[in-house]
């Protein structure tokens, strides 16, 4: 595993937290200390219009009632129902749009814990927790996202919303 993954994961973890999620300080605090591989989109948003990766990868960020009644978090536990269901369609040819799924198998078994939508030149463009919007390469990401990747194809924003609330009774944290 690299050392840029490790790197990031000291940034983006519990230590380093309000550094990472909180606007201001992210800017002061943690911006210049980002490589110069990823490329920054977007700025973590104010706490209470936050949201996480799968979030972000549904693109119901754009949902202010949907941000509020999820309290910014789409569980790994949704988008695992959404594939068991068949909603969630995987793809071995992945192009522009389709989402990237990492995995931890050995710190989190089958558990899906990190999610960036597919661009072009094999780059990723992903929330990293309730920090900013990043565009990477695929394996620029904190090491305990995993090295292992699937991938879905991408669906539209109104299938999202469908989809959230058809099966929001399923996004809940398994782990509490």
């Amino acid at each position: 595993m690299n050392k840029i993954r490790k790197y990031l994961a000291t940034i983006v973890g519990d230590k380093n937290e309000e550094n990472w999620y909180k606007p201001d300080l992210f800017i002061k605090n943690t911006l210049s200390k980002l490589p110069k591989e990823l490329i920054i989109l977007e700025n973590p948003p104010r706490e209470n219009e936050n949201y996480n990766c799968f979030v972000y990868v549904l693109g119901l960020n754009k949902d202010k009632k949907i941000i509020k009644e999820t309290k910014g978090f789409i569980y790994s536990n949704f988008f695992q129902t959404l594939i068991n269901k068949g909603e969630l369609e995987f793809t071995d040819s992945h192009k522009n749009g389709d989402i990237i799924l990492y995995l931890n198998p050995k710190q989190f078994g089958s558990e899906i814990t990190h999610s960036g939508i597919v661009q072009e030149n094999e780059t990723i463009v992903s929330k990293w927790s309730w920090g900013p919007i990043i565009k990477h390469n695929i394996f620029d990401v904190p090491d305990f996202y995993g090295d292992r990747v699937k991938y879905v194809k991408g669906i539209n924003l109104e299938k999202s919303k469908r989809l959230y609330n058809q099966y929001k009774e399923f996004n809940k944290d398994i782990h509490s």
